[in-house]
């Protein structure tokens, strides 16, 4: 029963109601639907698979790296280039995207500063590990993909994209990354500029835009 007869309609408050059942053994059920091939899902057991809320894993590793902020920000910025290098020019060849002349690209003044803050104070609201993938989900309940001019990685879902490949680069982890997203709509979400961004350049699969529903019947 909601408090004081008030509907929580926050996206965080959804996501830990529909996902707190798939913690511990449960968990490997949504990594196998997540993963494409058949094979892959077999290989997976119950224990294989981690799951966690509301992540921040990219400032949790910086705080715990004894190196000096420089030394953490100059190898943020080489995992960077060696990994996105390119990634500036897909922003700009992509019809309908909105990003500043200094989003993604590495020529630009003060860019190391900027990709440091972004990658640091980066939120993956559902992450599973498996022993060779990291999944990284985001939820949607009332609100749109998040996308802020200022930022040097403008869109959420390609600045996680991105802070995920740069963690495991930098912990010399050669797991592979899987995106997905969660919905009211699979249809909407599938239309979101973010979403068509991700699945044109091969970063996520079609079948891993999932719904309320789709979590709901994994319990």
């Amino acid at each position: 029963m909601a408090i004081l007869g008030i509907t929580n309609r926050t996206e965080n408050w959804k996501t830990a109601r529909y996902f707190a059942p798939l913690f511990g053994a449960n968990s490997v059920r949504l990594a196998r639907r997540l993963l494409g091939y058949e094979g892959e899902r077999a290989k997976l057991q119950p224990g294989d698979v981690r799951l966690e809320l509301f992540w921040c894993g990219m400032r949790d590793h910086l705080h715990g790296w004894r190196a000096k902020p420089e030394e953490k920000k100059e190898a943020l910025s080489k995992a960077y280039h060696d990994l996105f290098r390119g990634l500036s020019e897909e922003i700009k060849g992509f019809d309908g995207f909105r990003a500043g002349p200094d989003s993604y690209a590495i020529s630009t003044k003060g860019w190391e500063s900027r990709l440091a803050s972004n990658l640091r104070n980066t939120e993956v609201d559902i992450v599973l590990e498996s022993p060779s993938h990291l999944f990284i989900g985001e939820a949607k309940h009332l609100s749109r993909f998040g996308a802020r001019g200022g930022d040097f990685l403008t869109h959420q879902l390609i600045r996680q994209y991105v802070a995920a490949r740069i963690l495991l680069k930098l912990r010399g982890d050669k797991r592979t990354v899987v995106p997905f997203v969660v919905g009211d709509d699979r249809d909407y979400l599938a239309k979101t500029l973010q979403v068509q961004f991700m699945l044109k350049h091969g970063r996520m699969r079609a079948e891993n835009i999932l719904t309320w529903s789709d979590i709901e019947a994994l319990r």
